[in-house]
């Protein structure tokens, strides 16, 4: 995984400085945000410099021969049998280099974050090293390989691989390992002015490098494999019959043209294999085939369309290939210069949520630059990068998505505002373009239950927004609120909003924002006479109450005792078996008199059992998203009325 990347005088960057892709760990998804000039684009632009060769674009007036690129790569140690042999003794020596340099010593002080960034990362020594390769066109390769480190390196690995002291062989390793870094990716950069050049580039190779593996092989299969033909005894695959038919006739014409002028030959190529491969077929049969399925939309061939509208195709084929199931032979990462470009704001809450998606279950690492705020209440996981060039300096903070909201106050003025300006305008937007309705819900685990529950048709025309708490909830209420309640006379809009939020002990506040007639409305789950209802903020009966209360009980009760019999904790085991489940359950309680469980009478117990639920309940809490699992992974017929009226209103 590429987890930083170490810049001087590329673009805007003058002078030497480390950015990492992550915080206290490693990230899939990096999003760049901030003014334009910032910064942004050059940081995608320096990595495509480095993977494919593209023009190095020097900061002006600076020294060339002091420029560099210098991605640091975080690799499996199980992978290192695929570098070669020579570059396998270097990695070791290069990655304990870097894990026990001392960052106050030396010039190394410019780079503090990133001993900050290695520290962090130090808990992957056991099973990944860390190197690094730089690229420097104008500079001499050996003397700048690794970059400001550069002599200790080198002193290290000659020290350690004496048959490397000769500076020209140290070379050819040196340079075998950049190539070897370079062939475990594929860097596919989509900038934001996709030109018909660019697009035709990323749609034939590009899109070979996002093809599963697995449709290769079954194509070398199918080429290699001997049942298809047999020759008297023996059998032979297809290859072998083309092979030998070209061999042939090859001879064949050799023969011919040798009786006019024995001089000519068919001469194979110095080290070139005589025989086709499966692996050369295979590459010329994808190209081939793709070559006669030119993408269109609407009819419309993709070079008679806008820029806009090219670089949407890039990215809407891009995830189409990716999250098929897929076997890939090199890692991807995918660099996206902003993906709002062109595009109408209804529309880009889906296009970030593909993203978010392709870097979440499709582990493909993601660099993405934006001016589209809004997609910062959206995203859960990831770094957010915010750069501001007010002075000489570059100014890059990160701040994780994990955290997000709870950190705002940290955030600079700008953010926290366009966020949530830019995420209301979509909504509204697509209300008013879409047959689309939105819930906004707390978490993915709220999303996840709710689903499980609702109709597939109403699922299909829902879009699921969970932000992170009731009181992220409450915020965006109160933004779409004024907007939505000025413009709902005129029936513009085609969808609905609902906001649900559980019952916290604290409440919220909308400042006594009332619903939008039937277009918008927010209600909390509250618990009341062992019902679930669906109340207003301003309702006076206010009982905590959870979404994992307000379930089928018999199904929250057996995802709860599978999630018990999965854990290591005894002691919660030993707790549970004293109770049995209560089939006259309305709902999925476990603290109170209402419990879904209560106590066998046939156990002996130490002290009021209303302990042994308050230590249930402190295991629910401490394994939600597992128990949503469980409990989603059931067939369940019954649904929970407060879902029923959901669908009712969203209907």
């Amino acid at each position: 995984m590429l987890v930083g990347v170490f810049l001087r005088h590329f673009k805007i960057y003058k002078g030497a400085r480390y950015i990492p892709f992550g915080i206290n760990d490693v990230e899939n998804f990096n999003l760049f945000i901030g003014q334009n000039g910032a910064g942004k684009s050059s940081i995608l632009e320096s990595l495509d410099s480095f993977f494919n060769n593209r023009e190095f674009i020097y900061n002006t007036h600076q020294n060339k021969n002091d420029a560099f690129v210098a991605p640091v790569f975080l690799i499996e140690k199980s992978e290192l049998k695929k570098f070669d042999k020579d570059v396998q003794q270097i990695i070791p020596i290069i990655n304990e280099f870097f894990m026990e340099l001392d960052g106050n010593s030396g010039n190394y002080k410019i780079y503090n974050n990133f001993f900050e960034h290695r520290d962090c990362l130090k808990k992957y020594n056991e099973t990944h090293y860390l190197i690094l390769s730089s690229h420097s066109p104008s500079g001499e390769f050996l003397e700048n390989a690794f970059i400001t480190f550069n002599k200790s390196v080198i002193k290290q690995i000659k020290e350690k691989v004496p048959e490397l002291s000769d500076g020209k062989k140290l070379r050819r390793v040196l340079e075998k390992l950049k190539s070897d870094l370079i062939s475990k990716y594929s860097y596919q950069y989509i900038p934001v002015e996709t030109s018909l050049n660019d697009f035709l580039r990323l749609e034939s190779k590009g899109m070979q490098d996002l093809m599963s593996e697995n449709i290769k092989e079954r194509i070398e299969k199918v080429l290699t494999q001997k049942a298809p033909v047999q020759e008297g005894r023996s059998q032979k695959s297809l290859l072998d019959i083309v092979n030998s038919d070209l061999e042939d006739f090859v001879g064949k014409v050799a023969h011919t043209v040798q009786l006019i002028d024995d001089k000519y030959d068919f001469e194979k190529e110095y080290k070139a294999k005589t025989k086709l491969t499966a692996n050369h077929l295979t590459d010329i049969i994808v190209d081939s085939f793709f070559s006669k399925r030119k993408l269109k939309r609407d009819g419309k061939p993709i070079e008679n369309m806008s820029a806009g509208e090219r670089k949407k195709a890039l990215i809407d084929i891009a995830y189409a290939f990716l999250t098929q199931e897929r076997k890939l032979s090199q890692n991807i990462i995918l660099a996206i210069d902003e993906p709002e470009s062109s595009l109408h704001v209804s529309m880009c809450y889906d296009q970030f949520k593909r993203l978010q998606i392709l870097a979440t279950k499709f582990n493909v690492q993601l660099f993405v630059t934006t001016h589209w705020y809004g997609a910062l209440p959206i995203i859960d996981e990831g770094v957010l990068h915010h750069i501001q060039s007010d002075s000489e300096v570059a100014e890059i903070k990160p701040f994780s998505f994990s955290n997000y909201f709870a950190k705002q106050r940290q955030h600079p003025d700008d953010i926290q505002f366009k966020s949530y300006f830019d995420l209301v305008s979509s909504i509204i937007s697509s209300l008013r373009l879409q047959d689309v309705n939105w819930l906004v819900v707390e978490s993915e685990d709220d999303k996840k239950y709710i689903c499980k529950h609702l109709s597939e048709e109403l699922i299909q025309k829902t879009k699921f927004l969970p932000v992170g708490s009731c009181a992220i909830v409450a915020v965006l209420y109160n933004y779409l609120h004024t907007p939505i309640a000025q413009g709902h006379d005129n029936k513009t809009f085609k969808g609905k909003i609902f906001c649900l939020i559980d019952t916290d002990i604290q409440g919220v506040r909308l400042s006594e924002k009332s619903d939008v007639g039937n277009i918008m409305r927010i209600r909390r789950l509250q618990s009341n006479s062992q019902k679930i209802e669906l109340h207003t903020i301003e309702s006076t009966v206010h009982y905590p109450t959870e979404i994992e209360e307000a379930l089928v009980p018999k199904a929250f009760y057996n995802a709860l005792s599978s999630c018990i019999e999965q854990s290591n904790e005894q002691n919660i085991k030993d707790i549970f078996s004293k109770f049995k489940f209560d089939e006259s359950a309305l709902n999925s309680y476990i603290k109170g008199d209402d419990s879904i469980i209560y106590l066998d009478t046939e156990q002996k117990i130490e002290g009021n059992p209303k302990h042994l639920k308050d230590e249930i309940h402190k295991f629910i809490d401490c394994n939600k998203a597992k128990l949503c699992d469980l409990y989603c992974g059931q067939e369940i017929s019954e649904k929970p009325e407060w879902i029923i009226q959901i669908e009712k209103y969203l209907v």
